[in-house]
């Protein structure tokens, strides 16, 4: 219950955020599909690494001004986190949503950027110690569960370069401050098709 008031007042803020829209300078969309790498978490003081996945994705872009706007991020990973050592359970699928402030840097149609951002990550999958480790609550399944993410990074957007049509490259790192009481640390890379509407 904590957890979806949580999620419910996060995307209310983030519509608030998206109001100004109307008086933008310039509106920009990204379908993206990339790859996160995760770290390694630790349970019942047993440490696994965590297999990549790939993630996919829009990317909603509303700049105020030529070179500072708000971006709101859904993505999806089908196989999210999975661990090495651990067993687990339910659903492995994670949805992403990230709000975040972006700098934009423009050189004709090269557009360098940095970001940085607040959001969440969700899924079922749950984690537990295979046997023969001790029995424990934690072989009962720990479910991941939503947590709040930091994420920061930045990349390249070519824009323009068959009417609204352009490319886009992302490199980001998200950390998670409250994963099992540690912090987890993603990071992901990404590309796809960017669309500008409006300015110039």
């Amino acid at each position: 219950m904590i957890y979806r008031r949580c999620i419910r007042t996060f995307l209310i803020f983030a519509g608030l955020l998206c109001w100004p829209a109307i008086r933008s300078h310039a509106q920009q969309l990204t379908l993206y599909a990339g790859w996160e790498n995760p770290g390694h978490l630790t349970l019942e003081n047993v440490q696994s690494g965590l297999k990549g996945s790939g993630v996919y994705g829009i990317r909603f872009e509303t700049d105020f001004i030529r070179i500072i706007g708000m971006e709101h991020t859904f993505g999806y990973s089908p196989d999210f986190v999975r661990p090495e050592i651990f067993s687990s359970t339910g659903g492995s699928r994670a949805l992403i949503y990230n709000s975040n402030v972006i700098l934009n840097a423009p050189l004709g149609r090269l557009v360098p950027y940095a970001t940085a951002g607040l959001g969440l990550m969700t899924s079922n999958r749950f984690f537990a110690l295979p046997t023969p480790f001790p029995l424990a609550a934690t072989a009962l399944g720990t479910k991941f569960g939503n947590h709040f993410a930091v994420n920061y990074g930045g990349g390249v957007k070519m824009v323009r370069l068959l009417g609204p049509l352009g490319l886009r490259f992302d490199v980001r790192g998200y950390t998670m401050p409250d994963v099992f009481s540690q912090s987890l640390n993603l990071f992901e890379v990404t590309g796809g098709l960017h669309f500008s509407f409006g300015g110039r």
